[in-house]
């Protein structure tokens, strides 16, 4: 290897735009190596070394723990990313992603409920000039909606990931009955809740089918289903419960 074709910490690290014990961090974890060392003791790096700390560093922003970009980054370099456990550590982080935009989803549809009952509330104790500014921030709300993925898209990742059995034809035609229903979403205690505002029959009817049918599920806990005089309170517990508030904010898209 000539000397001419490397690069020293010192010079990686101006290149990078990063600080030479951040290099000397990576190597701690197992991440970047050296090439080799000059005869003063100097670690030598060649070109690749480049890519391998721009692959480092988008995986740290995306999220990944070092020990799952150790293992990634292996997958990449001996191609072997068809690998398993590299495919399962992949999906699990975008599972857990989804799970924090679900949460984001929630709070934002809670803050348009907010804002329009502030707007009501304002008509009432203000009058009409200030009813009208409220009223254009809810315009402006209603307006550009955050558009949520179709319902669809997000069950047929979730149940190949899972083998959840919403994926049956009898789940599917469930869901169909449930599309366009107005609802409340929020968390509270750890448990996604999800008010179904109707009072049909046939929508209660729904949701006991799907509780009933996702009772025997391994990906969370039997979901709990009661009504009272707002409508159907649908309750989901337990690890990944937070794709029924996702689907539901979903439906009420379709």
């Amino acid at each position: 290897m000539k000397e001419e074709s490397t690069l020293t910490i010192g010079q990686l690290a101006k290149r990078m735009g990063m600080r030479p014990s951040a290099l000397r961090y990576y190597e701690a974890q197992g991440l970047l190596q050296p090439r080799g060392r000059t005869d003063s003791g100097y670690r030598l790096y060649t070109a690749d070394a480049e890519q391998t700390i721009h692959f480092i560093q988008r995986a740290q922003r995306l999220g990944f723990s070092l020990t799952d970009i150790g293992t990634l980054l292996k997958g990449w370099q001996w191609e072997r990313l068809s690998d398993e456990k590299v495919i399962a550590i992949t999906e699990a982080r975008y599972l857990a992603l989804e799970q924090q935009i679900t949460d984001l989803l929630i709070l934002q549809h809670e803050m348009e409920q907010f804002v329009h009952d502030l707007w009501q509330e304002a008509g009432k104790q203000h009058g009409r000039a200030a009813a009208y500014l409220f009223r254009h921030f809810v315009d402006r709300i209603c307006a550009n909606p955050t558009p949520h993925p179709e319902p669809t898209t997000l069950l047929d990742w979730f149940m190949r990931y899972t083998d959840c059995v919403l994926s049956g034809e009898q789940g599917q035609a469930i869901l169909d009955r449930l599309r366009g229903q107005h609802v409340h979403v929020w968390q509270e205690e750890g448990a996604y809740h999800i008010l179904i505002v109707s009072h049909d029959p046939a929508i209660g009817a729904a949701l006991q089918e799907l509780a009933a049918l996702e009772a025997g599920c391994q990906v969370h806990q039997t979901p709990q289903l009661s009504q009272d005089q707002e409508g159907f309170l649908f309750i989901a517990t337990g690890q990944n419960a937070f794709f029924f508030a996702r689907l539901f904010l979903a439906l009420e898209q379709a």
